[in-house]
C-alpha cells in the first residue's frame, strides 16, 4: 500500500505545473477584426497571417464582375457608420448570402461589402484597416510580445452574446443583444468565488454588461465590482486580485468613448491601452501576471480568414431559430502581454482537449481555470477550447527588456468629442437607457426626451449611482 501511495504522490507531482502567473487581466474592446485592426502587420512581420493588401469584396458577392473594394490603410478613426454583425449580417459576411441556422456552406468572406451597402453604409469602411501608424499602441504591443492570429469569437453574431459567452461560457441561447431580462445562467464572476478565486470587475462610468447577471445582484458578488479609477489605485497600492476585468467606456459626457465602438475614437482607446499596460508594466506584480486584450466580435468589419464550422460544441441551449452555437464567429485581435512570452510570438493554431479545439473567447476562462488549479468547466464550449497556459513555460525567466513606455498618442480634441456626443444613440446606449429606466423604476415615459449620445451619457452616468444605491440598500 505504501509504494502505491508513494507512486501516486509522485505521479500527481509530476504532473502539477507551477505556472509563473499569478494575476491575468483582461480588457475586452468592441466591434473590430483581427485584419481590420493587425492584418498589416503581415507586411512586416510574415509569420502573421495577415493581409497581403489584395484582397477585396464585390458590390454583388455572386457576381465577380460587379465593382469591389479593396482593402486599404485608410481605418477610420471615427467610423462613418457601424457595419452590420447581426446574426444575419455575419452570416451574410461569412458565406456571401445569409445561410439558415442548420445549413452548411463554404465560407468565401466576401460579402462584407455586399451587406454595407444593403444598409446604405459606405462600402469603404469594413475594408479599411489599421496600421502599426494608425494604432500604434496595439501593433507595438503585439509585436513586443504575443498575438493570436487564429483567435474566434464564440459565435457569429452581435456583442452581448459574446460577452456572455467570455463570462460564463453560453449565452443561454441568445443570438441578439441584452433584452432587458437578466442572464439566468452562472456567472464566471461567481463561479470564482464558489472555488475561493479572487476576482474583480472595473468599469469605467458603467458597468454595463458586468451587471446583467441574476447572480451579480448577491453582495457576496457585487461588492468586488468597482470603477476603473479605484483599479489604478488599487494596483498602485498592491492590491491585484487573481483574475481582473477591466471595462472600457462606452458613454461620452465625462470624455471620448475608449470602448472602440465603431462610432467612436480608436485613439481613446488606444490610450486606455497605453495607461493601463503602463501602470501594470510600473507595478510591483509586472514578473507574475498576464495582461490580454481581446474584442468580444468583429463589428461587421472584413476578416480574410473563415471561421470554423466543424467539431464546435454547443453550450447546450439552442437559439430560437434553430441555431445550435455550432459556428464561430470571425477572428478577433487577441494579444498576450507579459514578461513571460518573448517578443515576436505568434499563436496560431489552438492546441486543446480534442482536435477540432480552436483559441476562442472562452480560452480565456478555460486558461484562467488550469493556471489557478480549477479542474471543473462551465460549460462543453469551455470545456473544449484550446488553452494557452504552457505558452507562460517556454521562457527559464520573465524578461528585462520590455517596454516601461509606449508611444504617445494623439488626445481626442474637443471637436472630435463634440462630434461623437451628436451622434444618435447606438444600440448598446438605447439598450442601457431603457435597462435604467426599468431597473431605477423611472415610469414610461423615461428616455423619450434623449435624442443623441451625450444626452444619454448623462442620464446613464446619473442612473448608475442611484442603480448602485438601490442595489445596496436591498443588502442592508
Amino acid at each position: 500500500m505504501k509504494f502505491y501511495t508513494l507512486l501516486l504522490v509522485l505521479f500527481l507531482l509530476c504532473s502539477s505545473q507551477n505556472f509563473p502567473i499569478e494575476h491575468i487581466v483582461v480588457i475586452m474592446m468592441e466591434n473590430r477584426s483581427f485584419d481590420h485592426m493587425l492584418g498589416y502587420l503581415h507586411l512586416n512581420y510574415s509569420k502573421i497571417d495577415g493581409l497581403t493588401g489584395t484582397e477585396n469584396n464585390h458590390y454583388k458577392a455572386s457576381d465577380p464582375t460587379s465593382p469591389d473594394i479593396i482593402v486599404n490603410e485608410n481605418g477610420f478613426n471615427t467610423g462613418p457608420d457601424d457595419p452590420g454583425h447581426g446574426w444575419e449580417d455575419t452570416s451574410e459576411q461569412i458565406f456571401g448570402y445569409v445561410i439558415g441556422p442548420t445549413e452548411k456552406a463554404t465560407p468565401h468572406m466576401s460579402g462584407f461589402v455586399q451587406n454595407a451597402l444593403k444598409y446604405k453604409h459606405s462600402p469603404e469602411n469594413p475594408l479599411s484597416m489599421f496600421t502599426n501608424t494608425s494604432a500604434p499602441i496595439l501593433n507595438t504591443l503585439a509585436v513586443e510580445f504575443g498575438v493570436f492570429d487564429r483567435w474566434f469569437a464564440s459565435l457569429p453574431g452581435p456583442t452581448d452574446p459574446n460577452r456572455a459567452f467570455f463570462m460564463s461560457g453560453t449565452s443561454n441561447g441568445a443570438i441578439t443583444n441584452f433584452n432587458g431580462t437578466l442572464w439566468s445562467q452562472q456567472s464566471y464572476f461567481n463561479f470564482l468565488r464558489e472555488r475561493k478565486i479572487s476576482w474583480r470587475a472595473y468599469y469605467q462610468d458603467d458597468p454595463w454588461a458586468i451587471m446583467y447577471f441574476q447572480d451579480m445582484k448577491d453582495p457576496l458578488n457585487h461588492q468586488y465590482v468597482s470603477t476603473l479609477d479605484k483599479f489604478f489605485t488599487d494596483l498602485e497600492a498592491g492590491n491585484l486580485s487573481q483574475f481582473t476585468v477591466l471595462q472600457p467606456r462606452m458613454t461620452s459626457a465625462k470624455g471620448a468613448p475608449t470602448w472602440q465602438h465603431p462610432d467612436s475614437s480608436i485613439k481613446a482607446g488606444e490610450a486606455l491601452y497605453k495607461q493601463i499596460y503602463e501602470a501594470l508594466r510600473a507595478s510591483p506584480f509586472w514578473e507574475k501576471l498576464a495582461f490580454i486584450i481581446t474584442y468580444d466580435e468583429h463589428g461587421g468589419f472584413y476578416d480574410h480568414v473563415p471561421p470554423p464550422q466543424e467539431g464546435i460544441p454547443s453550450p447546450g441551449v439552442k437559439a430560437s431559430n434553430g441555431f445550435n452555437f455550432d459556428r464561430l464567429g470571425i477572428r478577433l485581435p487577441t494579444l498576450l502581454i507579459s514578461p513571460w512570452i518573448a517578443k515576436n510570438t505568434v499563436f496560431g493554431s489552438a492546441t486543446g482537449p480534442t482536435p477540432t479545439s480552436q483559441y476562442e473567447t472562452t480560452s480565456i476562462i478555460a486558461t484562467v481555470n488550469k493556471i489557478f488549479g480549477v479542474t471543473d468547466h462551465m460549460t462543453p464550449r469551455d470545456a473544449w477550447a484550446g488553452t494557452f497556459e504552457k505558452e507562460f513555460m517556454v521562457l527559464q525567466q520573465p524578461r528585462t527588456d520590455c517596454p516601461t513606455v509606449l508611444p504617445n498618442v494623439p488626445e481626442t480634441t474637443p471637436e472630435e468629442l463634440e462630434a461623437i456626443r451628436k451622434l444618435p444613440l447606438n444600440d448598446h446606449l438605447d439598450i442601457q437607457v431603457k435597462f435604467y429606466c426599468k431597473f431605477n423604476e423611472r415610469g414610461e415615459d423615461c428616455g423619450k426626451d434623449i435624442t443623441n449620445q451625450y444626452e444619454a451619457s448623462v442620464f446613464i452616468e446619473k442612473e448608475v449611482e442611484y442603480f448602485w444605491q438601490k442595489l445596496r440598500s436591498k443588502q442592508n
